[in-house]
């Protein structure tokens, strides 16, 4: 067993296998850096650099989000059915690789085949990180998760930071970074993921979950209903919604001035939220969260202002730092006790999922129609799963 310093400085003594919380979170930052570095380019590279149609950028950043599901599922299952560390390893190891490789070859379209591969790897990483930080029982689970999301949101600025300054002297310097923060965060797993107990710990899980009764609450798929639509909506503002303040005289430093402002919110949000998030109900601050997200689309449908798109991107802001992070506790809490790894991949690939489908559905609905009905349609399925994950949680509670 491992002691457990809670980031306040209190000692717990854990009755569980744990990972230590503040190395999941140091190496969450450094993942999330290393990637934030690569998203933000991949269509400006492939269109503006290697000459590809805006069809062809997108067929393979959407081909990017289904290898990651792949990746997910399979992440899932090894940290259940194998070993954690040696999983964890293996997915880290070859993201690193991958990036060692795109530093040096990134023409086209070696460059799609690398970028397909680091989105399979990385699914693996996303669900094995959301699994080692459900062993955490000495510190309540939706500070664990909110404190990793904290991180993560702290790593995306860093990311994008630097990505803006070196893509200008050549994007090897970028893949060339991408790799440095990837090969700190393999060191890390090496010297502290291989966790005691751990591994036999999910054997005889595994040997529980081939014989357990435990049947999935109906509430879960709701709840990954809301997650998939929650990330294809949140995908809007990262691809259609730029496009669309520039139509309407807005520049590009205006659009990116948002993000600063989101992880500005986030990073001081969740500090403020860690104090009080164990006095909230998980259903509160999800549906809540959630519903908050919604209404920032209806204030959309009416923004022709920049001013208006602050207004909308701040209600959104606020929405997101109180359901994203607790969404993965949630499933947690509710999941089967001998599948944790599972449940976890489960919402990763509906994450993924929503984040695959949602640049083509925004394409969709604005060619076929206009933005106004396409943030419309947004509000309307993010309060469907609202309401229904409602629903069936005041019937779970009554069971």
């Amino acid at each position: 067993m491992i002691s457990q310093s809670s980031p306040d400085g209190d000692v717990h003594k854990p009755q569980h296998v744990e990972i230590k919380a503040i190395i999941l979170y140091i190496t969450t930052f450094f993942q999330s850096t290393g990637a934030s570095l690569i998203w933000p380019i991949t269509t400006l590279y492939m269109h503006n650099v290697l000459h590809q149609s805006m069809t062809i950028s997108g067929v393979v950043v959407m081909g990017l989000s289904v290898t990651m599901m792949f990746g997910n599922w399979l992440g899932g299952r090894l940290f259940d059915r194998w070993s954690p560390y040696k999983a964890m390893t293996l997915s880290v190891g070859v993201a690193l690789a991958i990036l060692i490789m795109l530093t040096f070859w990134h023409s086209w379209p070696v460059f799609a085949l690398f970028m397909l591969l680091i989105g399979f790897a990385d699914g693996l990483i996303y669900t094995l990180v959301n699994a080692y930080a459900t062993t955490i029982q000495s510190i309540d689970t939706r500070k664990v998760f909110n404190f990793q999301y904290l991180f993560m949101n702290v790593g995306v600025v860093a990311g994008t930071a630097i990505v803006g300054f070196l893509f200008d002297y050549g994007v090897q310097y970028v893949f060339g970074s991408a790799a440095i923060m990837y090969t700190v965060f393999f060191i890390l797993v090496i010297k502290y993921f291989n966790i005691k107990g751990l591994a036999k710990q999910s054997a005889q899980a595994a040997a529980r979950a081939a014989k357990s009764t435990f049947k999935t609450p109906t509430i879960i798929y709701a709840i990954l209903g809301l997650a998939f639509a929650f990330y294809m909506s949140y995908m809007l503002w990262e691809t259609v919604i730029a496009t669309h303040m520039t139509d309407l005289g807005m520049t590009t430093k205006d659009y990116s001035f948002l993000w600063t402002l989101n992880g500005i919110i986030i990073i001081f949000g969740q500090g403020l939220l860690n104090r009080i998030i164990d006095r909230l109900p998980l259903r509160l601050t999800v549906l809540g969260g959630s519903t908050l997200f919604a209404l920032s689309f209806l204030v959309l449908i009416q923004a022709k202002t920049y001013p208006m798109f602050i207004v909308s991107f701040v209600i959104l802001t606020i929405g997101e730092i109180f359901a994203s992070p607790q969404i993965p506790a949630w499933v947690d809490k509710l999941s089967d006790p001998t599948a944790k790894g599972h449940a976890q991949g489960l919402l990763t690939m509906f994450v993924s999922l929503g984040r695959a489908i949602g640049p083509l559905y925004g394409g969709l609905l604005i060619d076929g129609g206009s933005y106004k009905s396409l943030f419309a349609s947004v509000f309307i399925l993010m309060m469907f799963f609202v309401v229904l994950t409602l629903i069936l949680n005041i019937r779970h509670l009554k069971k």
